[in-house]
C-alpha cells in the first residue's frame, strides 16, 4: 500500500513538473515605447545661413541622431529623411512648430505618437576682439570666433494634443570659421536639450 501511495506520490510530482512545459508559450511582456519624430527646427526671427550651412535644418538632423544614439531600444525614432518627406506632403512650414493641430497632423503622417520640435532662439557670433559681429569672411581680419546659440525643444504628445516637454539650453563653441563655430554651437546646443528628452520618450502614457 505504502508502495502505491510512493508510485502514486512520484507521479504526482512528474505531472506538476510538466504542466509549465504543456502550457500555451507567450513571450515575455515588452514596455511599450514611443515612436518619436523630430520636425524642423524653427527660428522665430530668421537666422543666417553659413556656407550652406542650414541651421533649422541641420538642428533636427542633429537631434534626430542623438535621440537615435540615447533609444537603448526604449523608444524608436523615425528617420529625418522620411519625416522631411512628410513634412513636404503637408507643405509643412517653420512655423506649423506653433499649431498643435499640424503637429498632430505631421505624428499621424509620420507613424509618431511623439513631435520633438526645436526652436532657435538665438543664433550669434562674435569675433574676439573684432568690434562685435561684423566678420570678414575672407579671413584677412584673423582672431577667435565665438558662437552662441540658444535652443528650446519641446516634446508634443500627439493623443493628448499638447506639450508634455519643455527644456531651454544654451550651447557655445569656438573657432576660426564661421560655419564650424555655428555648427559646433548648435550641436552642443542640441546635445544639451536631447539630454532629458529620453525620460519623457519613455513616460508612462499620460503622464506630464
Amino acid at each position: 500500500m505504502r508502495r502505491r501511495s510512493t508510485v502514486r506520490s512520484r507521479v504526482a510530482v512528474a505531472v506538476a513538473a510538466l504542466l509549465p512545459a504543456l502550457a500555451p508559450w507567450a513571450p515575455p511582456a515588452v514596455a511599450a515605447g514611443h515612436t518619436v519624430a523630430v520636425a524642423l527646427f524653427y527660428a522665430p526671427t530668421p537666422v543666417t545661413e553659413y556656407s550652406g550651412l542650414i541651421p533649422g535644418e541641420y538642428a533636427s538632423e542633429d537631434m534626430s541622431a542623438k535621440l537615435v544614439a540615447a533609444s537603448a531600444g526604449r523608444f524608436s525614432v523615425v528617420p529625418r529623411g522620411q519625416v522631411r518627406t512628410q513634412e513636404g506632403g503637408l507643405r509643412w512650414r517653420e512655423w506649423d512648430a506653433l499649431r498643435f493641430a499640424r503637429l498632430s497632423e505631421l505624428g499621424r503622417a509620420a507613424g509618431a505618437d511623439r513631435v520633438v520640435v526645436g526652436w532657435i532662439e538665438s543664433l550669434v557670433l562674435d569675433r574676439f576682439g573684432g568690434g562685435g559681429n561684423n566678420f570678414d569672411f575672407g579671413g584677412e581680419g584673423g582672431g577667435v570666433l565665438a558662437g552662441l546659440a540658444v535652443v528650446t525643444a519641446q516634446v508634443f504628445d500627439v493623443s493628448q494634443g499638447r506639450i508634455v516637454y519643455q527644456t531651454k539650453v544654451a550651447g557655445h563653441s569656438f573657432g576660426t570659421l564661421p560655419m564650424l563655430a555655428v555648427q559646433n554651437a548648435l550641436d552642443d546646443a542640441v546635445r544639451r536639450a536631447a539630454a532629458g528628452i529620453p525620460d519623457s520618450l519613455t513616460a508612462e502614457p499620460g503622464a506630464p
